[in-house]
Parts: C-alpha cells; sequence; structure tokens
C-alpha cells in the first residue's frame, strides 16, 4: 500500500510588518491632520486681518472724504493716516507685542489706485504661532492682508442739475402719481436740510440723487436710486459762457404767410422784441441763434415749433412758455459758441420755464440758472394726460386759452440746469440727456 502525503509548503510568518505600516500611515495622517488645523487657523485669522485691513482703510477714508473740498484728496495734516493706524490698533493690529506690522499709504503703492488722491491703502502682516504643524519644524505661520479704500469724488454724468444754494425744496415733485425719470444723476446744490421734496404717491427714478443739503424725511421712501447726502455742490458747468450778442433787428410778422387755412411763420434767426403763437399757427426757425429782447417767448393753442440747430436766448421777463397742445421740436447748433445748447435764459432773468401739455421732442441743454423750470400736466413717456378742472390755482395757471384736452406726447433728451425744479401732479418726466459733468462720492472698499 502507498500512502501520498500532500506536498505541503511551509509558511514563514514576518514578525513585525503590520506595526511599522500602521506606525507610517499615522504619521501620513498625523501631518494632513495638522495641516488642516493650520490651514483651517490660517484662514481665520486671514478673515479676521482682512476685516481689520478693509476697517483701517474705510477709517482713512473717511477722513479724507471730511475734508475733500479742502485737500482735494490728499493728507495734508496726516490725520487720514493717523485714523487708519489707530482703527488697526483698536483691532489689536499693529501694537507692541502684538506680533503684526500695519503699514499705511496715501496714496496706495500698488494697485489699481497706485498713486491716486483720494485713495487709503492699508497693509497687516501678522505672526502666528503653528499648532500641530510644527512637529514638521515650521516656527512660524505670517499673514499678509491688503485692502484700498476710497474717499473721494468721482467723475459721474448727470441729467439735471439744480442750482439753488439754500432753500428748501429745491426739486420738488407734486402728490398724485408724477414721475422723474434721469438717466444717469440728479444734482441738487441746495444746503437745506428739504433740499428734495417728493409727494405722495409721487417718484424719482436716476443712477443717483446728490444732494448738499438733505432730503425731506417721508420723501426718500419715493427715490429709487442711490441717495447721497452732503456732497461738494457741483459748478454751473456753463457759468463762463457769455450771452449771445443781439443780431439783426426782426419781426415775426415779416415771415408771416397764409396758405391751406393756416398760418406760417418760417422764421429767421436774430433780434426779436417778443415771439408770441396761438391757436394751430405752424412756426419754423432756421438754424441759428434767437435773441428775445425783453418780451418772452409763448406757445399757446395748438401751435407747432420746429427748430432744428437752433438757440432761443430769452432776456423777457414773461420767460419761456410752452403752453401747447401741439408738437414742440428743438434741436441745439452742433457747433459754434452754442453748441449743444437749446434754449438759454439769461443769468440775470428770473422768469420761469414752464412746460404745460407739449408734445415735447427737445434735445440739447436746456439753461435756466437763476430761474425755475416747471412742468405740469406733462407727459414725456408717449402717453395721455388730461386737466383736472379742480386743481388747485397753481395748476390752473398753466391752463390753454382752449382748454381741450390732447395726447400728450415726446420726449426730453436734455439734460437741465435750472435754479430750481416743480414737477406738477399726474406728470411723467423723461429726462435722457446726460450731457452735465459732475462728481459724485465714492466711500468705501475698492479693491
Amino acid at each position: 500500500m502507498r500512502i501520498y502525503r500532500n506536498n505541503m509548503r511551509r509558511v514563514e510568518h514576518r514578525r513585525g510588518a503590520v506595526i511599522v505600516l500602521v506606525a507610517v500611515s499615522l504619521a501620513v495622517l498625523i501631518g494632513i491632520a495638522a495641516l488642516s488645523v493650520d490651514g483651517g487657523h490660517l484662514y481665520q485669522s486671514r478673515r479676521k486681518l482682512q476685516t481689520a485691513a478693509d476697517a483701517a482703510a474705510e477709517a482713512g477714508a473717511i477722513e479724507l472724504f471730511t475734508k475733500y473740498e479742502v485737500n482735494t484728496g490728499l493728507d495734508k495734516d496726516g490725520e487720514a493716516r493717523a485714523s487708519a493706524q489707530s482703527n488697526a490698533m483698536a483691532n489689536g493690529y499693529g501694537t507692541t507685542g502684538s506680533g503684526s506690522t500695519v503699514t499705511i499709504n496715501i496714496p496706495p503703492k500698488s494697485g489699481t489706485f497706485a498713486g491716486k488722491a483720494g485713495y487709503v491703502e492699508a497693509i497687516i502682516t501678522s505672526k502666528m504661532p503653528p499648532t500641530f504643524s510644527s512637529i514638521f519644524g515650521r516656527t512660524e505661520l505670517v499673514v499678509t492682508t491688503r485692502s484700498v479704500a476710497g474717499g473721494t469724488m468721482i467723475p459721474s454724468k448727470a441729467g439735471l442739475l439744480i442750482i439753488e444754494p439754500r432753500r428748501k425744496d429745491a426739486l420738488k415733485l407734486k402728490s398724485k402719481s408724477s414721475l422723474l425719470e434721469v438717466e444717469g444723476d440728479i444734482v441738487v446744490n441746495s444746503t437745506d436740510k428739504r433740499a428734495v421734496k417728493v409727494g405722495k404717491k409721487s417718484q424719482i427714478k436716476a443712477d443717483h440723487v446728490l444732494v448738499t443739503g438733505g432730503i425731506e424725511r417721508k420723501s426718500k421712501q419715493y427715490i429709487d436710486a442711490e441717495v447721497r447726502t452732503g456732497v461738494p455742490p457741483t459748478p454751473d458747468p456753463w457759468q463762463s459762457m457769455p450771452a449771445p450778442p443781439k443780431g439783426q433787428s426782426r419781426k415775426a410778422d415779416d415771415y408771416k404767410s397764409t396758405y391751406d387755412s393756416q398760418v406760417h411763420y418760417d422764421l429767421q434767426p436774430g433780434t426779436y422784441k417778443e415771439l408770441k403763437f396761438d391757436k394751430n399757427e405752424i412756426v419754423t426757425m432756421a438754424p441759428g441763434t434767437y435773441y428775445i429782447d425783453g418780451g418772452g417767448f409763448e406757445m399757446k393753442g395748438s401751435s407747432t415749433l420746429a427748430a432744428s440747430g437752433v438757440t432761443i436766448f430769452n432776456t423777457g421777463k414773461k420767460g419761456l412758455k410752452f403752453k401747447t397742445s401741439g408738437d414742440v421740436s428743438v434741436s441745439p447748433p452742433t457747433s459754434g459758441p452754442y453748441s449743444g445748447i437749446s434754449l438759454f435764459q439769461d443769468r440775470t432773468n428770473k422768469a420761469k420755464v414752464e412746460f404745460r401739455r407739449a408734445n415735447l421732442n427737445v434735445s440739447g441743454i436746456v439753461y435756466a440758472p437763476t430761474a425755475q423750470v416747471k412742468f405740469n400736466e406733462t407727459e414725456a413717456d408717449f402717453d395721455s394726460a388730461t386737466v383736472d378742472d379742480d386743481d388747485d390755482q397753481e395748476v390752473d395757471d398753466f391752463l390753454i386759452d382752449d382748454e381741450t384736452e390732447a395726447p400728450l406726447n415726446g420726449s426730453i433728451k436734455a439734460a437741465i440746469v435750472a435754479r430750481k425744479l416743480s414737477i406738477g401732479k399726474r406728470s411723467h418726466i423723461q429726462i435722457l440727456g446726460t450731457d452735465i459733468n459732475s462728481y459724485r462720492p465714492l466711500l468705501g472698499v475698492v479693491e
């Protein structure tokens, strides 16, 4: 009998191999944990440091902005730097034993705003002892953050500039669903605490509303714009523009003709004592300057006006009045000393510039630096409006002779410069021009 044995191979065990693998793996895991803990610590420290840098830069920027009119964004007395440094120290940085340094640069020395007045750069560097990562031989962690804040005025474009320096209600919208829409900014120079008033159910829409004084408390809820008060006033951009010289003396009747049962005026540039049109008269103005010498300019009834390449300059105490239900189309010259100026009220003339119920298509600049511009019962958004016989006397002042109700169409592509602006009930005014160079505040972190 044969007995077979399994040919089994003997395995030799390697004692301690698992322990080595565990030890190596544990070291790696501890290293990862250490880096994670220190990374989290570093992230939290960096956030805290960034908040402190932002606060320091803003503190300095506020100081620059407060003195902008005097110092134009320069830290002439060193108070902006001191304010930024003090703010950083209040947050625990830059003090003896804090392990941190604070550097304030006015103006900044790096970045987008390097060398620009009106900006503050705050750099904070802090040393932080490591925790678990010290097992790898690291002795400290260094964290640096940087912030730039602006406390200055930056260029902007405005469609409406109110020059009135002191009185309340320099810009006023009556109640009962009036709307003022301005492409760009609205600038109000009045220092009164109620320089702007918006009546109930009325509204202002713009990019920015910049007021030297303040805004009537209840009015703020009716303003759809970024509002800034305490803003330095914007100078009149055309204050040095001279009044036009008188041209050749003319009379409107010399250019009057009648055909198709309608009265037509084909006017030429020059000096007129007054220009007044009524009923359904059709008025055309050839390009040039029209000097109104004492008697005023007025359109009533359903008279129409087509004036391309024209500047109308008025010295008359009766002002400029567009109280017609007809079409009013005015565009300015594109060259010469009055390029871009459509309506120009003499600076010594306080007579009102009034628009009521006209189908407006006005471009260029409406310039009445010492006068009030008024809109009543006017739509400039291609809608219609009607006359309410129960309106108060202020609205009744704008009634035209025939009392008819007419659709109101048009737009005001002009920018307006006036001493005051008043918008009556149920008026919708769109000011689409942005020809006024102005400045708006920039206050806060920018980089």
